[in-house]
């Protein structure tokens, strides 16, 4: 496909195209040619739904709308370009077909009232649930990741505890410490106290942790569900300067940008780069 994208910039700029939109036009063009690349796929055997699951890796990275909206509108371009020429038989993208430009509403990490409330309810729950959301506070572990941990995922490592996650999502398999210190002796506690079988480590499934979330909800008014937990250890970890690059592991993202996402919540003090002039 590169061949092509030099044929086509070359007649986009005989139709008088700035040099400025051509290296767009060629940036934009050479994403997808790697997404073709990596899929074994050739020009012709674009169809819709290929299209659709690049949109949907575009995503799952954190690339915004409006990015993805950018790429779609040039690719339709060179979809035009290319049935004239006879390389493509039909054009296979319009403009119904971008993703649309929604406003999403920023989300936000637990404050630190919110914490302590929440630290207080988990304290009154029977000990399994009680340290399954103590690995979710302390590690960021996904809801799914604490539900199906086995006893002998969790190791002592000096004085650290440590979490081994298998079987993860994208497979983010790693072994990760537990940062929080309540988490580290409420985890390690429980596991103590624990013989060594083939039961999941907790003795709960994800739902009935969710259930557990939903109840705090109700209790307290707060807008809770597992997952929060996971964007609140991110945005902690980068309100206390760690860099983003060992939280995207802690995490077990595929993308830096996926963990930006979850980061975004940081509450950032500027004061320490802020100038200070005297009127």
């Amino acid at each position: 496909m590169e061949e092509l994208i030099e044929e086509f910039l070359g007649d986009m700029r005989s139709e008088g195209k700035t040099e400025s939109s051509l290296e767009t036009y060629r940036y934009r063009l050479k994403d997808i040619a790697a997404y073709l690349n990596a899929n074994n796929l050739l020009i012709k055997e674009i169809k819709k739904a290929v299209l659709s699951q690049y949109i949907d890796t575009l995503s799952q990275k954190c690339i915004t709308t409006s990015t993805i909206r950018g790429k779609l509108s040039t690719f339709r371009v060179f979809c035009l370009w290319a049935v004239k020429k006879g390389y493509m038989e039909e054009v296979i993208i319009d403009p119904d077909d971008y993703p649309k430009n929604t406003k999403k509403q920023r989300i936000r990490r637990l404050n630190d009232e919110e914490l302590k409330i929440f630290r207080a309810y988990i304290d009154t729950l029977q000990p399994n649930a009680r340290a399954a959301f103590y690995a979710m506070l302390g590690t960021g572990c996904r809801v799914a990741e604490a539900a199906n941990l086995k006893i002998d995922d969790v190791a002592l490592r000096g004085k650290a505890v440590y979490i081994n996650i298998r079987n993860a999502k994208w497979h983010s398999d790693r072994c990760i410490p537990v940062i929080d210190e309540q988490a580290a002796k409420v985890i390690w506690k429980y596991r103590a106290e624990l013989e060594v079988d083939n039961q999941p480590l907790f003795r709960l499934s994800k739902r009935t942790l969710q259930g557990y979330a939903t109840e705090f909800a109700k209790q307290t008014g707060i807008n809770f569900h597992c997952h929060l937990l996971r964007h609140t250890f991110a945005a902690l970890l980068t309100e206390q300067g760690v860099p983003l690059t060992t939280v995207q592991f802690l995490l077990g993202h595929k993308s830096l940008g996926m963990t930006a996402h979850y980061a975004q919540s940081a509450l950032v003090d500027v004061s320490d780069i802020t100038p200070k002039i005297n009127l």
